[in-house]
C-alpha cells in the first residue's frame, strides 16, 4: 500500500502544472527565449510527434538557440490527463471545419470501410490538431514570457528591500 493516499485527477493536474510553472520561473535565461522553448515544446507535445516530442523539442531548441529546459517543460504540458482533452478539441474543431459528423465516420467504420475512414478520420483530427497545437503555442508563448517577467522583477524587488533593510 502506498504512504500516502490516492490523489484524484484534478489534484495530479495541479501537480503537474505547478512543477512546469515552479521550473520554468527558476530557468536561467532570458525571458523571450525561455518563452519561445516552452511555445516550441507545447506544440510539439500536443501536436502528434508519436513519442518523440520530447528529443525533437530539445533538438529543434538547440537549433534555434532557444531555452532547451523550457522546450522540455513545455512538452510536459501533453501528459496522461489533458491528452484527452486534446484530442476531443482535435477532433471536434476538424470535423467543424470540414462540416463531418463524427458519427457519420464511425458509421462507415461499422460499414466496413475502415481503410477509409481512419484516413479521412485521421485528416480531420490532423488539421484540427495542427490548429489547436498552434494557438496552444502562442498562448504558452505568452503566459511564460508574463510569468517569467513577473517572476524576476519580484525577485529584484524582494532583493533590492533585502539590501535597503541591511543598510
Amino acid at each position: 500500500m502506498s504512504p500516502r493516499p490516492g490523489r484524484t485527477p484534478l489534484e495530479r493536474c495541479r501537480r503537474i502544472f505547478r512543477y512546469i510553472y515552479l521550473r520554468l520561473i527558476r530557468v536561467g535565461g532570458d525571458p523571450v527565449h525561455i518563452a519561445l522553448g516552452f511555445s516550441l515544446g507545447v506544440f510539439l507535445g500536443v501536436f502528434p510527434t508519436f513519442g518523440i516530442g520530447i528529443p525533437l523539442s530539445l533538438l529543434l531548441a538547440s537549433v534555434f538557440r532557444w531555452n532547451r529546459v523550457s522546450a522540455v517543460l513545455g512538452s510536459l504540458v501533453m501528459n496522461p490527463i489533458t491528452t484527452p482533452l486534446f484530442w476531443t478539441l482535435s477532433g471536434m474543431l476538424g470535423a467543424a471545419i470540414f462540416r463531418i459528423d463524427a458519427s457519420k465516420v464511425m458509421t462507415s467504420v461499422r460499414n466496413g470501410e475502415r481503410l477509409h475512414s481512419l484516413t479521412v478520420g485521421a485528416g480531420i483530427y490532423l488539421v484540427g490538431n495542427t490548429i489547436i497545437a498552434l494557438v496552444s503555442a502562442v498562448i504558452a508563448y505568452f503566459l511564460a514570457l508574463r510569468v517569467v517577467t513577473v517572476y524576476r522583477e519580484k525577485r529584484r524587488e524582494r532583493k533590492r528591500k533585502v539590501r535597503e533593510e541591511r543598510g
